[in-house]
Parts: structure tokens; C-alpha cells; sequence
């Protein structure tokens, strides 16, 4: 009994500690976005910043991270016979993912992807536990936001608070517009992989 009693404490405590990175990779994943769109916008900050190379797979040994797990892993859907727009549960798309000779980096490679996933964009949860699915109309439903969130700002000429809520809003869904851009193809390839999803 006493084995089993600190069993339990142990397994309690190596999943707060586990629960605790989590949140860590989060926060070290949302800085490297950060200095990665701050590298795109203005390239002469990668030579003022003193950090090491970012943006996930680096070496082979390394693994992928932050962004760079979801454009592998939306890559991978993208390349399915079955069709990317098919829903996959997040433990086979994970496996998908090392099939196709990726790897997360991390402690627990799958609760990090599991994390980047749920980030994305273009991916969205089914109404089944686990189970997720590309968003093909992502880029146009941002760019419909965008276009909204433009007219707000232009009625917003008097009321500085809102117009900061505006433009905080207007840097997020840019920021997701590019990403979704940046992941799915466009024009006559998404409509023709949304045909055969």
C-alpha cells in the first residue's frame, strides 16, 4: 500500500511537472513567432538580436518547433490520398508526422503537438474528442475579418481605446492571414483538394 501511495504521488507530481513545461514550451514557442514575424518585417533585427538560430528544425537532431511543427504537420495532411480535408484524430497525424521522417522537439513531443496544432489557423476540433480537420476557407474567412476590422477602424476616429483594440485585433488576424496563406495552397489547388477532402 505504501508503494502504491507513492506511486500515485509520484505520477501526480511528474504530471504537474509535465503540465508546468507545457506551459513553458508555450511561452518559449510564443517568443520565437514573435522574433520570427519581427525577422520578416524588419530583416535587420536578425543581426541586432544575439540569440541562436529559431524557428524549429535546425539540426536533425533538434526537431521541429513552434511554427515550424505546424507548417510539417499541415504539409502532411496536404499530401494524404484521402484528402486533407479528411478529419484525423491528433495521435495518427502525429504519427503521420514521424512517418513522413519529422520530429517535434520537446519533453513530450505530443502534448507540443497537440499545442501547435491547436494554434494553427487553418485547423480546426471536430465535434469528436481528439479529432481535427484543415479549415480550407480560413484564408477568406481572415481576409473577410480583416476587411471588417478595417471598417471598425475607420469609424473609430475619436475613442483611442477602442482604435488600440482595433489595431491589436487588425495584428492578430494579419498575423493568422499570412500563416494561412503561407499553409495551404491557393487558387485552383485548393479548390481541386478541396474537391477530392
Amino acid at each position: 500500500m505504501a508503494l502504491l501511495r507513492e506511486r500515485d504521488k509520484l505520477t501526480r507530481r511528474r504530471d504537474a511537472a509535465a503540465a508546468q513545461l507545457a506551459g513553458i514550451e508555450d511561452q518559449l514557442s510564443d517568443v520565437e513567432e514573435r522574433l520570427e514575424l519581427i525577422d520578416r518585417l524588419v530583416p535587420e533585427a536578425a543581426n541586432v538580436h544575439p540569440l541562436p538560430a529559431r524557428g524549429g528544425g535546425g539540426g536533425a537532431g533538434d526537431g521541429l518547433k513552434g511554427s515550424a511543427i505546424r507548417r510539417a504537420a499541415i504539409g502532411v495532411l496536404l499530401a494524404r490520398p484521402a484528402g486533407p480535408a479528411e478529419p484525423i484524430h491528433y495521435k495518427d497525424w502525429f504519427r503521420e508526422l514521424e512517418a513522413a521522417g519529422h520530429r517535434v522537439a520537446g519533453k513530450d513531443p505530443l502534448a507540443v503537438f497537440l499545442t501547435q496544432i491547436s494554434r494553427s489557423p487553418v485547423v480546426r476540433r471536430t465535434t469528436v474528442s481528439g479529432v481535427y480537420e484543415l479549415d480550407l476557407d480560413a484564408p477568406a474567412q481572415l481576409r473577410a475579418r480583416l476587411d471588417r476590422l478595417h471598417a471598425r477602424l475607420a469609424e473609430q476616429s475619436s475613442d483611442r481605446a477602442e482604435r488600440e483594440r482595433v489595431l491589436a485585433e487588425l495584428a492578430v488576424a494579419e498575423r493568422a492571414l499570412d500563416e494561412a496563406e503561407r499553409a495551404l495552397p491557393r487558387g485552383d489547388d485548393a479548390t481541386d483538394r478541396r474537391a477530392t477532402g
